[in-house]
C-alpha cells in the first residue's frame, strides 16, 4: 500500500465500541484498548512456563500527549510516558504478565500500590514456590510474610528503603562502620542484609529463601547482593530489546502508544519461544532481525495471496504482490499481466516473449508515437498511420 493509504488506516484505527466508551472510562481509565490487551496478557501467560527465577519492575513508555495517567519519572531516559509493570523470567527475558499503572484510577482494593502489584502479576505463578526479585518499590516486610503463606507460596529478593521502620538501628549506616562490610539480621524465615559499599551508602536487602548470611571471599560482596544483581535484569533486559528494535512511531494517542508497545512484546516473546523450540531440535538460530522480517513474511502471505485473486486489482499492484511472492503470471481472457523481474523493460509472459514498446520510424520524432508492430521486411517499427493491410494471397504475390 501507499504510504498515505497506511497513514490514513492508523489514523482511523480504534480498538473499542466508540458509543459505551464514555461509560466504561468512568470504572476503567484503560477501556480505550483494555480488550485486545487482555487478549495479549492471557496468550502470554498460557504459552510460557516460567523459570525458577522472576523478576518485577516498571517499563516507561515514552509519550508526551494527553493522558490522564501519564507518569513523570526524571530517572528514566523518557521521562514523560506510561507506566507498565512487568513479570518477566530471570533468564530467557520472557515477559509473563504485565499491569498498567492507572493512578488514581488503579483500584488496589484498600492494598499498596506495590503489594497489589506484585499479588496480581504473580497470580499465574501462584503455589509454584518460585523466587521473585524487585526493587524498593515493591518490597516490604509484611508482603514477604504474607507471600510465604497459601495460596501464594512465592519466596521473594528484593532491595529495601532505608525508611522503613522494620529496620533496627543497629545495622544502619554509622561512620564507625567499615566500607564493605555486611551485617545480617534475621527473624523467622526472613533474612535482611546491610551492606555498605561506600562510605555514604548504605544497601538493604530483604530475603525470604536465604538462611544463612554468607559472603564472598574475593569480592567480599554477600551472596545476597550477588543473587539480586543476577536475577533483577529480566524487565530491564526486556526494555531494552523493545528499543533496539521497535515499531514504535510517533503519535498523540495514547492508546496507539500502548498498541505500538503490544506489537513489540508479542514480537520478542514469540522470538524467545522460537529460540527455545530451535535450540531444543538442535538446530541453527537465526538472529532476530533476520526472524522479523521472516515473520513479516509469514504474517502478510495469507492476505497477499487473497488480494492476488481480485479480479479488479490493478497491474502494477498485482505484479509487486507477485514479485513479493515470487511466483510467475498467468493469461487470462488474452489480457498479459507483466512481471517485472529487474527493470520494467523485462517482462516474461507465460511462454511467449513480449514485443517491446518502439518509437515509429517514419514520423517525426517531435510525435513520438510508440507501437509494437514493425515491417516485416525492415523490421523498422511502424505506427498505425503507416501500416498498410493486405490479405494473403497479394502478400504471397509480392
Amino acid at each position: 500500500m501507499s504510504k498515505e493509504r497506511f497513514a490514513f488506516l492508523f489514523r482511523c484505527l480504534r480498538f473499542d465500541d466508540k458509543t459505551f466508551r464514555l461509560q466504561r472510562q468512568k470504572d476503567d481509565p484503560f477501556t480505550p484498548i483494555r480488550e485486545i490487551w487482555e487478549m495479549l496478557i492471557t496468550k502470554c501467560r498460557d504459552n510460557y512456563e516460567a523459570g525458577s527465577n522472576v523478576t518485577i519492575d516498571e517499563q516507561l513508555l515514552a509519550f508526551r500527549g494527553r493522558c490522564k495517567f501519564r507518569m513523570y519519572i526524571p530517572n528514566k531516559p523518557a521521562k514523560y510516558g506510561l507506566k507498565l509493570e512487568m513479570l518477566c523470567d530471570s533468564g530467557t527475558k520472557y515477559m509473563i504478565d504485565c499491569a498498567p499503572y492507572l493512578g488514581k484510577g488503579t483500584d488496589t482494593g484498600g492494598l499498596p500500590l506495590g503489594e497489589y502489584f506484585v499479588k496480581e502479576l504473580t497470580r499465574s505463578i501462584h503455589g509454584t514456590n518460585r523466587n521473585v526479585t524487585m526493587d524498593n518499590w515493591f518490597t516490604s516486610i509484611p508482603l514477604a510474610k504474607q507471600l510465604l503463606l497459601e495460596p501464594y507460596r512465592l519466596t521473594i529478593v528484593g532491595t529495601l528503603r532505608s525508611n522503613k521502620r522494620e529496620i533496627p538501628e543497629e545495622i544502619k549506616n554509622s561512620r564507625s562502620r567499615n566500607v564493605n562490610t555486611s551485617m545480617f539480621c534475621y527473624n523467622g524465615p526472613l533474612t535482611l542484609l546491610s551492606y555498605k559499599p561506600k562510605p555514604s551508602k548504605m544497601v538493604y536487602v530483604l530475603s525470604s529463601c536465604d538462611e544463612e548470611g554468607t559472603v564472598n571471599p574475593e569480592t567480599h560482596k554477600p551472596n545476597l547482593i550477588e543473587f539480586y544483581n543476577s536475577t533483577k535484569g529480566g524487565v530491564d533486559t526486556f526494555d531494552q530489546m523493545c528499543s533496539v528494535m521497535t515499531c514504535n512511531r510517533k503519535t498523540n494517542r495514547w492508546p496507539m502508544c500502548i498498541f505500538y508497545d503490544m506489537l513489540n512484546i508479542a514480537c520478542i516473546n514469540s522470538y524467545i519461544i522460537y529460540c527455545h523450540n530451535v535450540s531444543t531440535l538442535v538446530q541453527k538460530i537465526m538472529s532476530r532481525c533476520n526472524y522479523m522480517k521472516e515473520l513479516h513474511s509469514q504474517l502478510v502471505k495469507p492476505w497477499l495471496e487473497t488480494r492476488l485473486q481480485m479480479p479488479t486489482m490493478p497491474t502494477h499492484t498485482k505484479t509487486k504482490i507477485q514479485n513479493v511472492l515470487g511466483i510467475g503470471t498467468d493469461v487470462e481472457g488474452g489480457d498479459r499481466d507483466k512481471v517485472q523481474s529487474t527493470s520494467r523493460n523485462e517482462s516474461v509472459s507465460t511462454g511467449h516473449n513480449i514485443r517491446k514498446r518502439k518509437i515509429c520510424g517514419i514520423c517525426s520524432y517531435k510525435k513520438r508515437r510508440m507501437t509494437k508492430s514493425i515491417c516485416s521486411q525492415c523490421s523498422i517499427a511502424i505506427c498505425g498511420e503507416h501500416k498498410i493491410d493486405f490479405c494473403t494471397s497479394c502478400a504471397d504475390k509480392k
